[in-house]
């Protein structure tokens, strides 16, 4: 009887501490702010442009975008910013994503498409594109239209690549539409 005692104090000790309830974790990070830079390569005469997209409650609720300008016919080196401003001081998510940049991919939407042509040029560990840095050519005339940024989260799932560099696959981080004007 003693031996079944103890037996069931073990088992009961043993299975109370198995099973902790696991949180899942949310690996999305949260931008309140994403910059746009534009440094011409065609035209080093011509000034940097920024242009900002703020949600600064962080959410969801877009606060101001800045119409994108670009001169016709420009080559640009873009980099793009990811800022968390719901802490102080700010924290910069871009450090973030481009030490994970084999779990992070932008992906750019011009539309339309001839607007702008967006060549990315960072890349992670595995050769796959990241996008804080990118090269932009804006078309031959001018013109309207809009310019959509997405930043996807594709981690592997049960061990396997998500990250294809393609836009499937994964969650979304930010997805951000800015009006340009080509002139």
């Amino acid at each position: 009887m003693k031996h079944i005692i103890t037996f069931l104090a073990l088992l009961a000790i043993s299975t109370s501490c198995s099973k902790e309830e696991v949180e899942p974790e949310d690996d999305n990070e949260l931008i309140t702010t994403v910059k746009l830079e534009f440094k011409p390569v065609t035209n080093s005469s011509l000034p940097t442009k920024s242009f900002f997209w703020k949600d600064t409650q962080g959410d969801g609720v877009m606060d101001s975008v800045d119409p994108i300008e670009l001169d016709k016919n420009t080559t640009y080196e873009m980099k793009v910013s990811l800022l968390d401003e719901t802490k102080k001081p700010a924290f910069d998510i871009s450090e973030e994503v481009e030490e994970e940049g084999d779990v992070h991919l932008f992906v750019f939407k011009s539309n339309p498409l001839s607007l702008l042509s967006v060549q990315i040029k960072d890349l992670d560990k595995k050769g796959m594109p990241i996008g804080l840095r990118s090269e932009v050519k804006s078309q031959f005339a001018a013109g309207t239209g809009k310019f959509n940024v997405i930043l996807k989260h594709q981690p592997p799932v049960n061990g396997k690549a998500v990250k294809t560099g393609k836009e499937e696959g994964g969650s979304t981080d930010v997805d951000v539409t800015f009006p340009v004007t080509i002139k």
